[in-house]
């Protein structure tokens, strides 16, 4: 797996968890919903700036979200 594959993985994992649609998240993140599902596809790498954004919109620390792209990686 690649870590744009991981990334996605589980991004989809933490907002399907609080039950938001990607428009959900991508309106609390003040980004495109289409970005959304493009990074949730592993087709898009989002920079620091944005992963940032969605994890402050998802509620977690960027190491929570990087240490479960981590975990998806060794798997």
């Amino acid at each position: 797996m690649e870590p744009d594959q991981a990334l996605g993985q589980a991004l989809r994992s933490w907002r399907t968890k609080r039950k938001w649609s990607q428009t959900t998240l991508a309106l609390r993140a003040d980004v495109d919903r289409n970005y959304i599902s493009l990074i949730e596809l592993g087709r898009n790498s989002p920079s620091l700036r944005t992963i940032f954004r969605l994890c402050d919109a998802l509620d977690i620390a960027p190491s929570e979200l990087m240490k479960d792209i981590e975990r998806r990686l060794r798997i």
